[in-house]
């Protein structure tokens, strides 16, 4: 599973100064520096306002716009960023301005962000500030692996079953065949077969790529599960012609985003289904990957509060499927319902 508790991810940067430097003479132009280099890293405001005890940066549940929360007593204020620049003279072409327009950015990646807190990877090198388990890189490795031997052999091999793909990627054979591709791909580039480790460092590379394809393919899945869960509550529910009615439209409101995953899983086979094609775009290929891990994750991640609501649940007749039903219902309706407005003809 994806490791989503956080309220901002924790990427801490490698200090550009090892620890116990002796102050050199020019240590306040030095110190100057380093604060700049941290600020490019970290949300590191100047304004006292964002030295607020317990505040944070989230998109409005409501609007889907990027506010500032404070808490007011017992309830919480949200101060949109314009009001928030405005109230507390943040000039536009400031440092805090600037990056008030990088935490926006950031909450594609992130539910939440505290003044202080790291800037996530996507935006500072590429790579995800997730994290993803052991077993996905291995499922990503062994779907390489089948590509290789598939295209050393030419015989197209597809494995789908993970337990069937363990096995397969165990096989002492398989295993063999692999190293042979990995000699025939250094070959087709024109690299010596004393540097093939280049090609599979560039293969693993592709598997730890892909590795976030595979955990939010498993993260997909729970979503999926959902849909499975109204179909039972349809069953279970077949004689209320009210959660019928209801059961219907979110049936009808999770189509499209259901099939927009697909699309995206598909063009990701796609694409990257063939070993001797990504290694000869290698660069485009990484980039392309990571766009559409970016895009998937930001897709899954509005869904997150549902999952949690579904995911082990029992699906029986009584309150506390029907809380969860009206749930889903007030998320699918906020965010897929699609409005026609018509128009009068000439």
């Amino acid at each position: 599973m994806l490791a989503r508790d956080f309220p901002a991810q924790a990427v801490d940067a490698e200090d550009g100064a090892g620890e116990g430097a002796t102050p050199a003479a020019g240590a306040p132009a030095a110190a100057a520096s380093e604060a700049h280099a941290s600020r490019s890293t970290h949300f590191l405001f100047e304004n006292k306002v964002f030295s607020v005890p317990g505040a944070f940066f989230s998109f409005a549940y409501d609007s889907n716009e990027a506010v500032y929360n404070v808490q007011l007593g017992d309830v919480w204020g949200k101060i949109p960023f314009r009001t928030l620049r405005e109230a507390f003279g943040i000039d536009d072409t400031s440092s805090d301005a600037v990056l008030l327009g990088v935490v926006e950015r950031s909450l594609k990646y992130v539910k939440t962000i505290r003044p202080g807190d790291s800037i996530p990877r996507e935006l500072l090198d590429g790579t995800a500030s997730w994290r993803v388990e052991d077993s996905h890189l291995q499922i990503a490795r062994g779907r390489i692996t089948v590509q290789l031997v598939s295209w050393i052999t030419g015989k197209e091999t597809l494995v789908t079953d993970r337990g069937q793909l363990e096995q397969v990627v165990e096989d002492p054979q398989t295993k063999q065949r692999a190293q042979q591709a990995f000699s025939e791909l250094a070959r087709r580039f024109g690299i010596p077969e004393e540097r093939k480790q280049e090609i599979v460092d560039k293969v693993e590379s592709i598997a730890r790529e892909l590795s976030y394809i595979e955990a939010l393919r498993d993260r997909y899945h729970q979503l999926q599960q959902i849909i499975t869960g109204l179909g039972q509550a349809g069953r279970i529910y077949k004689t209320d012609r009210q959660m019928q009615s209801d059961l219907s439209r979110m049936m009808a409101l999770v189509k499209q985003p259901i099939l927009d995953f697909e699309d995206i899983f598909a063009q990701l086979d796609a694409q990257t289904g063939e070993i001797m094609a990504v290694l000869k775009s290698y660069d485009s290929q990484v980039s392309f990957i990571r766009r559409m891990r970016d895009e998937l994750h930001t897709r899954l991640m509005l869904w997150d509060d549902v999952i949690y609501a579904w995911d082990g649940e029992p699906v029986e007749r009584g309150p506390e499927l029907e809380a969860r039903l009206k749930k889903t219902y007030h998320f699918l309706a906020q965010h897929f319902l699609v409005t026609k407005v018509w128009q009068r003809g000439a």
